[in-house]
């Protein structure tokens, strides 16, 4: 690992015990949480869609020495390990999980919305793999049942690593394109995902932000202010009926690992799955 020489902070710069990562899992109002991590302490020192900007421990080194305390991406557990490692910076870890069914509806739609045609400039600058299930999503009736079934049970490597448990994928995987990345994942796996929530400082929950913001704040060390507003909203088209019951167990098959998280991680709050 490169050294790096920590640069000398400017007087207003905030102080935290611990550095703090946030894992941003897509489609979980991450979005908001990085608006309230810049309003408490200011945007100069949170660092968002890291996954872009922090590729090494050299660059880790990098930011932080020159101010930036949170970094926040769609950086899977694993990658963030081989990143922060070596630094031997102490981080403060959270993150955000969503209901299953409705996070999974969510990321489809999210997919769905380029091929709005307001859209097509965003559309043209994803890379080529992102473009093309883009394109199978709106060769899709997404109100027939059937038709939404075929797509989840064929996916490819690629659609596997976003639509097969993407949260718990989140927790387990480092996001690297091997084998492992595009393998579906199974209930032979909730022994690892429980090891590997375990090393989180605090989970939050989607559906009840505005009484989990505090306690995220506590445990990050950082005083969280909840705001009534939505960011980054969904902006597909259409929809997925996740009232309908078929349709949910057709969600549920590709859900069944999140399912389990999303369970054991409100048990361990008290909190109710219903």
């Amino acid at each position: 690992m490169n050294e790096v020489t920590v640069m000398d902070r400017s007087d207003n710069t905030p102080v935290l015990a611990e550095p703090v990562f946030f894992m941003h899992i897509a489609k979980t109002a991450g979005s908001f949480v990085n608006v309230l991590l810049q309003n408490a302490i200011g945007a100069p020192h949170v660092a968002t869609h890291i996954e872009s900007k922090i590729g090494s421990s050299a660059d880790l080194l990098r930011a932080y020495s020159s101010g930036v305390q949170v970094f926040s991406g769609h950086v899977m557990q694993g990658l963030w390990h081989d990143i922060a490692a070596p630094t031997e910076l102490g981080f403060k870890k959270f993150t955000l999980l969503r209901d299953p069914i409705e996070h999974l509806a969510s990321h489809l739609l999210w997919l769905d919305h380029y091929n709005r045609p307001e859209k097509r400039k965003e559309y043209v600058q994803l890379d080529e793999s992102h473009r093309r299930i883009s394109d199978r999503i709106a060769a899709i009736d997404l109100t027939d049942v059937g038709q939404l079934d075929a797509y989840l049970t064929g996916l490819s490597g690629h659609e596997v690593r976003l639509f097969d448990n993407c949260q718990a994928r989140y927790f387990l995987m480092s996001g690297r394109r091997d084998m492992d990345a595009i393998r579906p994942m199974s209930l032979a796996d909730a022994k690892a995902l429980r090891q590997a929530a375990a090393q989180f400082d605090a989970i939050g929950f989607q559906d009840r932000l505005e009484e989990d913001v505090p306690r995220l704040g506590k445990a990050i060390g950082i005083e969280l202010k909840y705001l009534k507003k939505r960011v980054n909203p969904a902006q597909s088209a259409r929809k997925i009926d996740t009232t309908n019951p078929l349709v949910r167990q057709i969600l549920g098959k590709r859900t069944i690992v999140d399912q389990w998280l999303w369970r054991h991680a409100r048990a361990e709050l008290g909190i109710s799955s219903d």
